[in-house]
């Protein structure tokens, strides 16, 4: 994936990162609905044992019950009857969950007390007091019978062991504490220990509706019963305590296990994770306890409060449980277990009760939150940064794999160790993270598929311009088969007929026949066959790579023009150099020559020699400090010579080896010089086109000459026959390889190209072969230079970072820029290097 690419798709992955982060702090449904799937799947498997002996028994005020006694409210004598029979059974607890806030007094029963309060106002005389009495005490039974509260109320006192709902309100104005009320919360609350604020102030409630007095003075306890705020909740848990005014008060359900277990509220403290009573420990995540259901069809037994009341007599099954008293109805199941099953709001106390008595608790740490949000970040970022670097089917597996591991993680948890992680955070994360970088790729690719298109076509045009055909036909293979480049390989045809390579025309125009007709193809290609099949006619090989020239040894040829030779300096790309002495004025010359008619085409030869010549005088007049002298030029028979000013010194071919570099100041004030004398070239108008180690000389006096001014642009565009390219593709500049037209900001390309590899020994742009080069240098940014060499001024990478920038409005403007820049560096380096003796003679004095 390109660094541009890759960049960007891993912002778009941190940026999926932060959205879930935010998704989960906002419970997003979608996710929290999986969630509710995973944990329930683990429920299925973690509850898959039989339950023990079941201590919660159910009576349930069901349709069968309503149907026989009506609708409610009923007569509170039934309830009353009910909780006699359950005392009688041998219960331990009994848990009356219904409302019983107002009296139920009825009409009859206000005008039989009225009649009665008359009767007894009455003035009777005292021979009618006998039956004055006989008939209050008659009166007196009568109310009783009639008065249903009361026998309630007595039920409920003699039972011993009633625990009763407190109803609340969690809007209203608040009121004053009555004395009644008081001392029942006094009996019914908690002790705070470890309770934070935020959460005490999330279960307060404004308002609390007692029993009516006469029922709540006598019973054993008051639980609070959170109100349903809606139906159709999915419920897993239980709050376990709400807060009024000063007071702690405990859940209906947590008051029966606290009577069950013959506790009083002040003996247990309550806090944010968990409720202490001696031993007991109830875990807790944020107040509320979390319900482990078992299987459908696996609860806590239950009865009809009808069969039960018409049945009377003891019921041996609910000695020494905890029974609980409440609606189960079809209406009143209005709570969806993580089973998809309903059940009303007393079967899940009982299912919490039993929790509670098995000790089968479900737990989910404090700090899971905390936990689960690092765990999404942490793999968010290690997944972001991961895959956008490696291929789609190892993308995929690992996707598939993490999203595996982390889902089953979350469901073994719960399944057996009994820990609830929320895991579908995290997973769906790693999943769009998956879509985000696979999309970036599928974008990317296309992306690279036509850059890489443009790019081969550019480099085909460049081998073609330079002769190399078959390299260039290689090329133009990588494009698409259509109109344009049809016309680039029918192009190629027609070079590799005029040169007399018919089975290599025959081949390109067969390539372009692949993809249909295309003008005169059926022609061409009938044609070559024909010739093809000729013995007379045979084929002109076209040469791979480069054939070395072979020219006179330097005893074999004594002099050049007028200049005597008296050794050879060396072999430059085109020709050899010699050592040369000038009769006339007894002037030792360096005389380089060149040979075109063994390195080019006939019909160009003449052209070139004229483009030469032309600008080898522009260069001639070139007179600078940094630049070689030019004295002279002109042919002998057919060698092509130019006498130059000699040099005593050495090219930099021999520093830009590791083991033999220069000191870093020693490159700079080198590359400072040549970019000086770049810039006088270039403000007269002369573009130089192949700076390289080569052609630069390093004197023995410590001075720098740059040489062949003009050679690179007059020969530059031509065609040799041996196909090789004349310019040095490791220094070439972008726009030089794509063929666009260049200014004076490839020389500053070429020159950074140099002073990175002055400083540390290796080239910024490397390629297994030329196409592979080509590519590095117009598509990809070269390496860090502190990745071969961490000594270098960080500055100095700065430097050549903004030489060898792609974009030539992105490198220095002009050559003279970069000298100043470089002259100032190494000033400042001069400068600390006269303090640092000066700080370090102060230094021993001290």
């Amino acid at each position: 994936m390109p660094k541009l690419n890759l960049k960007l798709t891993t912002f778009l992955c941190f940026i999926a990162v932060a959205v879930f982060l935010l998704l989960y702090y906002q419970n997003f449904y979608p996710l929290e609905a999986l969630e509710k799937t995973i944990y329930a799947t683990g429920l299925r498997v973690g509850t898959s044992k039989p339950m023990n002996t079941p201590r919660v028994v159910l009576i349930g005020i069901d349709d069968k019950s309503l149907s026989d006694f009506g609708s409610w409210p009923w007569p509170r004598s039934l309830i009353a009857d009910m909780v006699k029979l359950v005392k009688e059974s041998g219960a331990r607890v009994i848990g009356l969950n219904l409302p019983l806030v107002e009296e139920q007094e009825g009409e009859g029963l206000k005008e039989f007390r009225s009649f009665h309060h008359k009767f007894y106002t009455y003035p009777f005389t005292q021979r009618e007091t006998q039956v004055r009495d006989w008939v209050e005490e008659n009166l007196l039974k009568s109310e009783e019978r009639l008065d249903f509260d009361g026998k309630l109320a007595r039920s409920v006192r003699e039972a011993g062991n009633v625990i009763l709902p407190l109803l609340g309100s969690y809007s209203g104005r608040n009121r004053n504490v009555l004395d009644l009320e008081k001392a029942l919360l006094s009996r019914n609350s908690l002790k705070e220990e470890g309770l934070s604020k935020s959460l005490r102030e999330s279960v307060s409630v404004k308002r609390l509706f007692f029993p009516f007095p006469l029922l709540a003075r006598v019973s054993k306890g008051f639980g609070y019963r959170f109100p349903l705020l809606k139906r159709n909740m999915h419920e897993n848990s239980c709050a376990m305590f709400a807060a009024y005014k000063n007071y702690l008060i405990p859940s209906f359900l947590l008051r029966i296990e606290l009577a069950y277990l013959g506790k009083k509220p002040l003996q247990v403290s309550a806090g944010d994770d968990e409720i202490r009573a001696g031993p007991m420990r109830i875990p807790l995540f944020k107040g509320k306890m979390l319900v482990r259901f078992p299987r459908v069809g696996e609860g806590p037994p239950a009865y009809s409060f009808s069969d039960v009341l018409k049945k009377g007599g003891k019921l041996y099954a609910l000695r020494g449980k905890i029974v609980l008293i409440g609606f189960t109805h079809r209406q009143s199941k209005v709570l969806i277990t993580p089973f998809s099953s309903r059940i009303s709001e007393i079967e899940l106390f009982a299912l919490a009760l039993e929790n509670i008595l098995n000790k089968s608790y479900l737990v989910r740490p404090v700090h899971a939150p905390y936990v689960e949000a690092l765990g999404l970040l942490v793999i968010g970022i290690l997944v972001s940064l991961f895959f956008p670097r490696v291929g789609g089917g190892a993308r995929l597996a690992w996707t598939i794999g993490l999203c595996a591991f982390i889902l089953f993680s979350g469901f073994a948890l719960l399944s057996i160790s009994g820990i609830w992680i929320k895991t579908s955070y995290t997973a769906s994360c790693v999943a769009v993270i998956f879509a985000v970088t696979s999309a970036g790729r599928l974008y990317g690719e296309g992306r690279d598929s036509r850059i890489s298109a443009e790019t081969n076509k550019l480099i085909g045009l460049s081998f073609q311009n330079h002769g190399l055909f078959d390299v260039a036909f290689d090329h133009y293979r990588k494009l698409p088969l259509d109109r344009e480049a049809k016309e680039l390989i029918y192009d190629l045809g027609l070079e590799y007929e005029s040169r007399g390579m018919f089975k290599k025309a025959l081949s390109a125009y067969e390539y372009i026949n692949k993809g249909g007709g295309f003008r005169d193809l059926d022609e061409r290609i009938a044609r070559l066959q024909e010739l093809e099949k000729s013995p007379t006619i045979p084929e002109r090989p076209q040469a791979e790579g480069p054939v070395p020239t072979e020219y006179p040894a330097a005893r074999e040829l004594s002099r050049v023009g007028r200049y005597q030779i008296l050794e050879t300096l060396g072999r430059g790309s085109m020709g050899l150099v010699y050592k040369a002495l000038d009769p006339k004025i007894n002037r030792l010359v360096a005389i380089k020559t060149i040979r075109f008619s063994d390195e080019f085409d006939e019909e160009v030869i003449q052209e070139i020699k004229e483009r030469f010549f032309r600008e080898a005088e522009v260069a001639g007049k070139l007179s600078h400090t940094s630049i070689v002298t030019i004295y002279d030029m002109g042919e002998d028979e057919d060698l092509t010579y130019m006498a130059m000013e000699y040099l005593e010194g050495e090219d930099l071919e021999k520093f830009v080896n590791k083991k033999n570099l220069l000191p870093v100041e020693k490159v700079l004030h080198v590359v400072a010089s040549i970019a000086e004398a770049l810039d006088f070239a270039h403000s007269s108008g002369v573009i130089h086109r192949d700076i390289k180690p080569a052609n630069v000389m390093l004197l023995k006096t410590g001075g720098v000459k740059v040489t062949d001014f003009g050679i690179a642009k007059a020969i530059s565009g031509s065609r040799t026959k041996t196909g090789v390219i004349l310019g040095t593709p490791n220094y070439m500049s972008p726009e030089q390889i794509m063929g666009h037209k260049i200014d004076h900001r490839s020389d500053i390309f070429s020159l950074g190209v140099l002073f990175f590899q002055l400083l540390c020994g290796e080239l910024p742009f490397k390629g297994d072969n030329l196409s592979a080069l080509l590519y590095q240098i117009t598509q990809v940014k070269h390496p860090p230079l502190w990745h071969y060499n961490s000594k270098i001024p960080k500055i100095c990478e700065q430097i050549i970072d903004k030489a060898l920038a792609k974009d030539p409005k992105q490198r220095f403007q002009n050559a003279g820029e970069l000298a100043r820049v470089l002259r100032v560096l190494i000033s400042k380096i001069e400068e600390a290097r006269r303090k640092y003796p000066a700080k370090k003679q102060r230094a021993r004095s001290q």
